[in-house]
């Protein structure tokens, strides 16, 4: 074998590795090349990008630096058109693809939720997307944007209107947080608990009182009462003739007659008896009426 001169090793190794930077280096960067290429048409909500996937590399399984797959990252952008195109497809309504969660923990449906995305919302749901999770929910994600729209959405999928984040955080509290009043009536519609409060001691009219928003603070107050109270709202429907028992019994409690035992005289300085009613221990986790225990 004829030995080649230096220089022409040289070039020949310089020739082979460029085309090893040329084979290598474009297939490195082309996943994120397209990612930035799906990204910018999700912007443009350009629904008719789903069918340049296969041509770019893309798929259902395709996952960014935070573990967000392309249906979330087509929401997130607010690709509202873009995501319903692939919802339609069998390829992206497996349990997979929307019950998938990024490193931070959020699915597809929560994503749609705080973008208040109701027809993303509607679909993933209508094909299997879970409502009711551990943790923060689809619901504290509508409440905080404030979408009204979401929530009542939810609500009608039995969304658990009082869901507790890990630090029993509801989204009354983030409607109230982010100053989101409409969001907090319809919660409130839904028969959500303000008076709950979480593992820092707030409730809902604490987090509008952080926000110096009054006007929140105050009807939250009037909520809490109206939701303490709420057995009173029965009684309007009692006869005009009802006695003390038929207001008792119809609000759920008991009428109870407790006899006085045996007169003693008291050890007081007028000497008068005294009627000493018997010693009852308190029931545990019983209403007295409802809302009151």
């Amino acid at each position: 074998m004829a030995l080649l001169p230096l220089s022409q090793k040289i070039r020949g190794y310089l020739t082979g590795l460029v085309f090893l930077v040329g084979l290598c280096g474009p297939m490195a960067a082309w996943p994120r090349d397209s990612l930035q290429s799906f990204v910018l048409a999700a912007k443009a909500n350009d629904a008719s990008f789903l069918g340049r996937l296969p041509e770019l590399g893309l798929d259902a399984q395709s996952r960014d630096s935070l573990r967000n797959n392309l249906l979330m990252l087509a929401l997130r952008e607010a690709g509202e058109d873009l995501a319903l195109a692939m919802l339609s497809q069998p390829d992206w309504q497996g349990l997979q693809v929307i019950e998938h969660q990024n490193q931070l923990g959020e699915t597809p449906l929560m994503i749609a939720a705080i973008k208040g995305l109701d027809r993303a919302v509607k679909r993933l749901v209508e094909i299997g997307a879970e409502v009711n999770r551990p943790g923060w929910t689809a619901l504290h994600y509508a409440a905080t944007s404030g979408s009204v729209a979401v929530i009542r959405l939810l609500g009608e999928h039995s969304a658990y209107v009082d869901a507790m984040s890990p630090n029993n955080t509801t989204p009354l509290m983030m409607a109230s947080r982010f100053n989101h009043r409409p969001a907090a009536a319809e919660l409130i519609q839904l028969g959500a608990d303000p008076t709950i409060t979480n593992q820092a001691g707030l409730n809902a009219r604490d987090y509008a009182k952080e926000q110096g928003n009054r006007d929140l603070a105050f009807w939250l107050e009037l909520e809490e009462i109206s939701f303490t109270n709420r057995y009173l709202k029965r009684l309007p429907n009692l006869r005009p003739d009802a006695t003390l028992s038929d207001v008792v019994e119809q609000s759920g409690g008991e009428v109870v007659t407790v006899r006085p035992t045996q007169r003693e005289p008291s050890s007081g300085a007028d000497g008068l008896a005294t009627d000493r009613l018997p010693q009852v221990a308190p029931a545990q986790g019983v209403e007295v009426v409802p809302g009151i225990r």
